[in-house]
């Protein structure tokens, strides 16, 4: 409890309730700022890419939930992400493409999805789970390349009907950039505040557990493949989430999305935004995806550049560019002190 001086000079008490009331209110602020500032000066193409950008690392951070907190490492992770890309675009082309059921098809999708690898792959040690989920992945790969009558095969889906909002009174179409980057927007802060809550509870202080000490976990009585499913289906469902509306953004959705090459691009986006930050995702998808965009409009190497930075990242900032930037200003906060 801290003291304050009110104008008759008496000392009045600030309970710290109140403190972190005032600092979450001012973080929410600088947040909505944040995210209104690119409606002032982004075009159609840019908040698209935006939108692009935090549905992608609404998926990353999902994978965050496993790698940064089980410790456990999947390249079959877009299974959840792709597989839900999928199963609403295909619920859009039969049942319309209502936001509210496409979420609520991808959210299904992706949790069953993560439900029926898990029950394969959860009683492995950690790099048996890696391998797994690699043989899971391309299977999920293989069904999707060759199932030619619902998923298109090489030529994935494309023409989807208008992602739409029933509010009640009317009907509105989220068919432009600055919709779909808000929606994307009320998503990645959703996702966010999702995780959030399952590593404040105790599953995933449990998860936790299990990943820094896991034998005195099992000596405990507590079951590590069943938290660890917990936690798979946990990721799976904002995966799943984040996958319903990715084929809206660029009206399509091709075998690439269920690959192990996406998997891995998503661990490379959490190695440089930051292993366990969680909104670190964001920046490690803002900056691959920019990677990818930008640069490869002069020259076709831009994969080479992404691995420069990854190296890079890696040696300078192990523990990822939230963590290394935190410490430079924690450094430059003490300088400041001292002088």
């Amino acid at each position: 409890m801290s003291s304050i001086a009110d104008g008759t000079g008496r000392v009045e008490a600030r309970p710290a309730s109140q403190r972190r009331s005032l600092l979450v209110t001012a973080k929410l602020a600088l947040l909505a700022l944040a995210a209104a500032t690119p409606l002032l000066f982004a075009g159609d193409y840019q908040l698209r890419f935006l939108a692009e950008i935090l549905i992608i690392g609404t998926a990353v951070l999902s994978l965050d939930l496993l790698v940064g907190f089980g410790g456990l490492v999947s390249l079959g992770h877009a299974v959840f992400f792709g597989g839900a890309a999928y199963a609403a675009a295909i619920a859009a082309q039969t049942l319309g493409a209502d936001i509210v059921v496409m979420l609520a098809v991808g959210i299904a999708t992706g949790m069953a999805a993560a439900l029926l690898m898990g029950v394969v792959v959860m009683r492995t040690i950690a790099l048996f789970f890696l391998i797994l989920s690699l043989i899971v992945g391309q299977i999920v790969w293989e069904v999707v390349f060759h199932w030619r009558e619902v998923t298109g095969g090489a030529d994935g889906l494309r023409g989807f009907p208008v992602l739409t909002l029933h509010t009640g009174f009317a009907t509105i179409p989220l068919n432009n950039g600055v919709a779909l980057y808000l929606a994307s927007v009320v998503l990645a802060l959703a996702a966010y505040l999702a995780a959030r809550s399952f590593f404040t509870a105790p599953i995933g202080r449990a998860l936790l557990g299990t990943r820094e000490r896991q034998l005195r976990m099992s000596a405990l009585g507590y079951s590590i493949p069943r938290i660890r499913l917990m936690a798979l289906v946990a990721s799976g469902g904002i995966a799943g989430a984040a996958g319903a509306l990715y084929p809206f953004v660029n009206q399509y959705v091709g075998p690439n999305a269920v690959h192990w090459t996406m998997s891995a691009m998503m661990i490379i986006m959490l190695v440089i935004g930051g292993v366990g930050s969680l909104y670190g995702a964001f920046i490690g998808s803002a900056i691959y995806l920019g990677i990818q965009t930008y640069v490869s409009s002069y020259t076709d190497r831009w994969q080479l550049v992404v691995g420069l930075v990854f190296v890079l990242t890696v040696m300078i900032m192990p523990k990822g560019v939230v963590a290394g930037l935190k410490a430079a200003f924690g450094r430059r906060k003490d300088a400041e002190g001292r002088s």
